[in-house]
């Protein structure tokens, strides 16, 4: 069977992170299909994947983002496909080919286009996520097998949409190589790549409304008037919603704590290990996700985790986590004092945290999809058929 891979999207932590880990797993364990893998150039050259049976392709006249892309997707993609003979298409991100002559398979990684209204976005980021929001509740329809990154996300699916629960499969993001406990002397580094000292709090989160970086600005603001905090919060991330990131930096400064919060910007994935090991603790302030990878990630590396008493942040992390009410800046103020004066209590976070962690595999995940494929074969040439997760076989 030949397999479609189309990533055109894998461009930022999420998607890259997801096929630069899943990829090389899925070739270990399968070297008679043929895959042909579409990435963007800047990614196409950091995929580790060298067998035979799976071809890199960058298609140069592909739109970069935005509109065109998806434009370019759905009406040229098609061509490319019966051009190739391709038997399957996976898409890795919410939209499947619409007008696919093969059967597809999504994942989906992105459910911010369902709760749009809830969350304050400029007029741009509206049409956008209004975009996204249509072409995934057509492309859940239209496709064969629906890969869901967490159990709480397949919940919603098959809620919101009526979906029939066979018809879905979770296959939870894995660990990333090199994501774990900060080896002795690593201090160092952190200091000369990214400029940092311990101790500081960290926050990785969406620099947008779903994010909830306001809420945490609020509870960190208090903490420091207070003389209950000193260290300072350091936010790695390119900023998504210009207009909220200026409502926190407002805050941060008419309060007089913009010097003690750090935006540092993009931290290379391969840094943020050095990032999560050294933070006194963790805080994930997030309202919204459809797994929260930045947490397994958190959890590997040992750090200990304050995060958003919503799910699938509870989730992932179940008792490897102080929770709070993401809504509530007092309470997110009162659990980071919590965490920050009982050394105990971070010692025993972090050990909770590395088990925890040892439940997400990218293995796993791999033979998941390479399962689902498996299944599809005998179906490839009938449009008709919905895709039975192999974990339903009779």
């Amino acid at each position: 069977m030949k397999i479609a891979i189309l990533g055109l999207t894998a461009t930022s932590y999420g998607s890259h992170t997801y096929l630069k880990n899943l990829l090389p797993h899925l070739a270990q364990l399968d070297r008679s299909n043929q895959y042909e893998v579409f990435l963007p150039p800047s990614k196409a050259n950091e995929l580790d994947v060298r067998q035979a049976n799976f071809r890199i392709h960058v298609p140069r006249r592909a739109p970069k983002s935005g509109a065109l892309r998806v434009a370019w997707e759905q009406l040229i993609f098609p061509w490319i496909l019966r051009a190739r003979r391709v038997d399957a298409v996976y898409t890795t991100q919410n939209m499947a080919i619409l007008l696919s002559p093969t059967p597809s398979i999504i994942i989906v990684q992105n459910v911010e286009p369902f709760f749009a209204r809830q969350f304050p976005n400029p007029l741009h980021l509206k049409a956008r996520l209004w975009l996204i929001r249509i072409m995934t509740e057509f492309s859940l329809r239209r496709s064969h097998g629906i890969i869901a990154i967490s159990d709480w996300e397949k919940d919603f699916l098959v809620e919101r949409f009526h979906l029939p629960p066979e018809k879905i499969m979770v296959s939870y993001p894995g660990v990333t190589e090199g994501f774990r406990p900060p080896a002795a002397g690593s201090a160092a580094q952190l200091r000369e790549r990214l400029g940092l000292e311990p101790p500081y709090i960290l926050s990785v989160t969406r620099l947008a409304g779903y994010g909830n970086l306001l809420n945490l600005a609020r509870a960190y603001v208090s903490l420091v008037k207070a003389g209950k905090v000193t260290m300072p919060l350091v936010i790695p991330g390119e900023v998504w919603n210009a207009q909220y990131i200026g409502k926190v930096r407002k805050l941060l400064t008419d309060e007089g704590c913009a010097d003690r919060v750090k935006f540092i910007g993009y931290v290379p994935h391969q840094d943020m290990p050095l990032l999560f090991g050294h933070a006194t603790c963790f805080v994930f302030p997030s309202l919204l996700e459809a797994c929260g990878t930045v947490l397994i990630e958190a959890l590997a590396c040992g750090t200990p985790i304050l995060c958003c008493r919503r799910r699938p942040m509870s989730d992932i992390c179940g008792d490897a986590a102080v929770l709070f009410d993401g809504e509530d800046p007092q309470d997110i103020a009162n659990k980071i004092v919590e965490v920050l004066s009982d050394p105990s209590c971070r010692e025993e976070l972090s050990c909770r945290a590395v088990e925890r962690a040892a439940h997400f595999s990218w293995k796993q995940g791999a033979e998941k999809v390479y399962q689902l494929f498996q299944q599809l074969a005998p179906r490839a040439s009938n449009l008709g058929d919905r895709i039975i997760p192999p974990e339903r076989r009779p």
